[in-house]
């Protein structure tokens, strides 16, 4: 049985349109949005509202900005979407530079990557003309991932089957490691991989190391997310860190991290699988939403 985050089935009920075009409405609730924050995206509003606002229907290459209760925040001054336009008062957000539209009147708008056994390719893009989606397959995982084309060079996504994880390859740097991949007894408590991660290094070799369910990030259906963040001595000593400055990591490589994001998730399907992903401070041009196991 293969499980799949987030986003498996969620277009089974979009509609078509020319040359495949899906549209994805920002108030579907069984949709994980936030994968998308701070990335690029095609928007179609609706009707009514483009035209109470003088807007056209359809805006591409948008930045998905912030995800409130009732709307969403994008950044496009440059495609019609100015914050300072006087038209846009109402729904604009000068100091932060977005405009804020109802949930209810905007819609993602892509054309899905066709990939056999897979769940649906990602409707967002770190870059879109430099980016393209990859269906990327592991030994017993896959996921979707990004090949760019910068000007700096290629960056790439890969599996290294030596070491069971996916990587960050860029032209002349060395593979940067965004998923590995950990397995345990399916009755064991996640706390059973604690004295692995310190044999091999990943967190330091004591017991102030331990695992917490992340609250900062709403787990999709069919999993938990779970940091490893310090206690005793060691918080307190975390916490006596200067607020002006960025502090090391407190409980290693895989550990919580002030100016990045990374989490281990375990879903209910596979209990004898772990998974962590390091998604650095921008994302790793990799959807952790679309993991799925074999």
């Amino acid at each position: 049985m293969k499980t799949a985050l987030s986003v498996m089935l969620l277009f089974a009920a979009t509609p078509a349109f020319a040359d495949d075009v899906k549209l994805i409405p920002f108030d579907d609730a069984g949709v994980y949005f936030p994968a998308a924050l701070g990335k690029q995206l095609n928007i179609r509003l609706s009707a009514d509202f483009a035209k109470a606002n003088s807007l056209a229907g359809d805006i591409d290459g948008v930045i998905l900005s912030e995800l409130q209760a009732q709307k969403a925040c994008f950044f496009g001054k440059d495609k019609g979407l100015d914050p300072d336009d006087p038209k846009l008062k109402a729904i604009a957000r000068p100091d932060m530079g977005d405009v804020c539209i109802p949930l209810a009147d905007v819609s993602v708008r892509y054309v899905p990557v066709a990939q056999p056994d897979a769940p649906p390719s990602p409707f967002y893009a770190t870059d879109q003309k430099a980016c393209s989606w990859v269906w990327k397959k592991g030994t017993g995982i896959a996921l979707w991932a990004e090949d760019c084309a910068f000007d700096t060079g290629k960056w790439a996504i890969t599996y290294d089957a030596g070491t069971d994880t996916f990587t960050l390859n860029t032209d002349g740097g060395d593979p940067y490691t965004v998923v590995r991949q950990f397995r345990k007894k399916p009755d064991e408590k996640l706390d059973a991989l604690l004295p692995s991660l310190r044999k091999s290094g990943l967190i330091p070799d004591d017991n102030e190391c331990q695992f917490a369910a992340d609250t900062d990030i709403k787990a999709p259906p069919g999993w938990t997310l779970w940091q490893v963040v310090p206690t005793g001595e060691r918080k307190k000593a975390f916490d006596a860190e200067p607020q002006d400055e960025v502090p090391d990591p407190p409980c290693g490589e895989v550990g919580y991290a002030v100016d990045s994001v990374g989490f281990f998730m375990v879903p209910d399907a596979h209990p004898d699988r772990v998974i962590h992903v390091d998604l650095g401070q921008d994302g790793t041009m990799f959807d952790p939403f679309t993991i799925t196991l074999f």
